[in-house]
């Protein structure tokens, strides 16, 4: 690890932590704002709207999903872009590794005398952006003219296909776009790798993107504020539901207010007494409630 990987990723960390610092520093004035609007009662109709039984919305669930999806890769890729830029293009699993195709020069034949030469030889052509597949290449292993291999020149790893072995030892590569083959001749030793004939296109211009000082930084900040705003929707979820559930007690407590008063007035309300006696007498009384109604009439049988 180079002293400018480890100056990158210190710089990385502090940046992380003042991003992170800032955006919830913005955030934690707005809650507290909020909540001093939510307790005056000024929210009170959005938030009944909001949060009163209805039916689940599997929009809002697909929503949530896709969003923490996003965050997930948005995640990986940074992670992926610092362990490239740790390790290089050296990365490895089980003697493989996906090297990041950074140009075109194996893109396509340059010309068609080009493509005759090479005729012979298996076709694998690669594209900027597309990630593929080599194997570590043994001390043992006996390199094959026409394959495509990746040797190490100044820290970077070249991938060229093999045209030739010379007497002393040396091997020369070529490019199948480039007008000529590459003028260093290459000692077995800084060939590093050999393809193994798988690729995925295009994905690697993301990996690329992650690599890169502008890369890291702006998913730094990405990744920064959504998390920051995750926990702001969380603790603003939580100041609404405390609101609601004091608006429904509120309700609660003045319907069975008026509950309490329609038995009241019920009560005082006279109810009118009919009845003939014996002798053909029509008499009427007023009470109060039916209990008294029957009480009046048991006494007249």
């Amino acid at each position: 690890m180079t002293s400018i990987t480890i100056i990158t990723i210190v710089v990385v960390a502090l940046l992380t932590v003042i991003i992170f610092g800032l955006a919830w520093l913005g955030w934690s004035s707005c809650l507290k704002a909020y909540k001093i609007e939510a307790d005056q009662g000024k929210h009170d109709t959005e938030i009944t709207k909001e949060y009163q039984p209805k039916k689940k919305n599997k929009g809002g669930l697909i929503g949530l999903i896709g969003s923490y999806l996003a965050l997930l890769a948005l995640s990986s890729l940074f992670v992926t872009g610092i362990v490239y830029k740790v390790n290089g293009e050296n990365f490895e699993i089980n003697n493989q590794t996906a090297l990041v195709i950074k140009s075109g020069s194996m893109s396509e034949y340059y010309d068609e005398k080009r493509a005759e030469d090479c005729s012979i030889y298996p076709e694998y052509h690669f594209d900027v952006g597309d990630i593929c597949i080599f194997e570590r290449v043994a001390e043992e292993t006996e390199l094959v003219e026409g394959e495509v291999y990746g040797y190490k020149y100044k820290n970077i790893i070249i991938t060229h296909r093999l045209v030739e072995k010379t007497s002393d030892g040396y091997y020369r590569f070529w490019g199948d776009n480039n007008p000529v083959p590459d003028q260093l001749l290459i000692k077995k030793d800084n060939i590093i790798y050999h393809y193994v004939g798988n690729k995925v296109p295009g994905i690697g211009a993301f990996v690329l993107y992650a690599q890169s000082y502008f890369g890291i930084w702006s998913l730094v900040g990405i990744i920064s504020i959504a998390i920051s705003s995750e926990i702001v929707y969380y603790k603003l979820d939580k100041i609404n539901k405390a609101r609601y559930a004091l608006i429904s007690k509120q309700e609660d407590d003045i319907a069975e207010s008026k509950q309490e008063e329609l038995k009241t007035e019920a009560d005082k309300r006279e109810i009118k007494v009919q009845f003939r006696r014996k002798d053909g007498t029509l008499v009427t009384i007023y009470k109060k409630n039916a209990a008294q109604k029957a009480e009046v009439l048991d006494n007249e049988k």
